[in-house]
């Protein structure tokens, strides 16, 4: 018997603005505390090849978020990577859930790693539990373990039971991600984030974050904490070179690229090739030169702190707690966005 169920993303819904006695938005807190460590923002730098390295964990430390390096390479480049960031307190370190990724853990966490996530496609599996059960009987409450991804109320129930202190969750939102096209799977953000929030743990919103109202509302319908992937492609501290395209315009312009973990790009760079049994569940893209990240962090943070005030929230917790959402049309949605023409100038 067919069941349906309706699910909502970030463009389905929007904020009903309420009472603020909050003098300026210049006087809210963007701090979380998360598993016992407090971050000054709520944003995370994603554990993708294209977008967190050396320079961006550096960048994410120093501004006081959660910097995740990639695990697609050597255990001892891995190790230099996390070295090189040189802030322990925020920077984390990616496994998967081979006897590979035990191995990674123990060099990392020797190294003086103390922030570990467990990060596959669909978390919501034996060898994910198996993976945190693992870690957290061998290190005890020393490390914070974060697993995912996930998008359903059992998912994030199921790694919470196995020992995870965090859950990461996001199924088919990510930018470069074709997880949806290619298998019918996915729940939308929103719901997702809403349904693995009532799990007693803090979560972090992995995917579907264009723009700074994104943001905003993730963090309102639960998340303690937004994941950014797409929105800092590009940007200077991402690793990769730059390139020059030449446009149809004949301007020359800057490019980086960016690829999904499940482009079959990353997976021959990795794996040596494709299986033939495997279908890649992510895109390889350009994108255009952004400039420093510290720009895009900065107009994300402007958007969350004034959002706060829109519901007079003075910290993130007030958020969760006041904010009511109004699911709305297309029409709607339109109407918020820039609409002018000729015909009213």
């Amino acid at each position: 018997m067919l069941s349906l169920t309706r699910g909502l993303t970030f463009d389905d819904v929007l904020l009903v603005p309420a009472y603020n006695g909050i003098r300026s938005r210049g006087l809210v807190s963007t701090s979380v505390k998360i598993a016992g460590r407090t971050f000054a923002i709520p944003l995370a730098s994603s554990n993708m090849d294209t977008i967190t390295g050396v320079e961006m964990a550096q960048f994410f430390a120093a501004e006081g978020g959660l910097a995740l390096l990639h695990r697609f390479v050597s255990v001892e480049e891995n190790v230099a990577m996390f070295k090189a960031a040189g802030n322990p307190k925020n920077v984390g370190f990616s496994i998967g859930i081979g006897d590979d990724g035990l191995a990674r853990a123990e060099a990392l966490i020797a190294a003086g790693a103390e922030i570990v996530c467990v990060d596959v496609a669909h978390g919501h599996s034996k060898e994910v539990n198996r993976a945190i059960r693992r870690l957290r009987e061998s290190y005890k409450q020393n490390i914070m373990i974060i697993a995912g991804n996930v998008a359903t109320y059992a998912g994030a129930d199921y790694l919470a039971a196995a020992g995870a202190d965090v859950i990461k969750v996001g199924i088919g939102s990510g930018s470069v991600c074709t997880t949806r096209i290619k298998t019918g799977f996915g729940v939308p953000q929103l719901t997702a984030v809403v349904e693995c929030s009532k799990v007693d743990r803090p979560v972090i919103a992995d995917g579907g974050i264009k723009q700074p109202a994104d943001a905003v509302k993730a963090l309102a319908a639960g998340a303690d904490m937004v994941m950014l992937g797409g929105m800092l492609s590009g940007t200077d501290e991402t690793p990769g070179e730059f390139f020059e395209r030449t446009l149809v315009s004949g301007e020359k312009q800057k490019f980086k690229r960016f690829r999904g973990m499940a482009s079959r790009e990353a997976q021959e760079d990795f794996m040596g090739q494709m299986q033939d049994w495997k279908t890649a569940e992510g895109v390889a893209l350009e994108v255009r030169a952004k400039g420093p990240a510290k720009a895009i962090v900065a107009d994300l943070l402007g958007g969350i702190r004034s959002g706060m005030t829109y519901c007079g929230a003075q910290e993130i917790r007030d958020l969760k707690r006041k904010a009511q959402f109004m699911e709305i049309t297309t029409s709607g949605r339109v109407e918020g966005t820039p609409h002018a023409t000729d015909r009213y100038l």
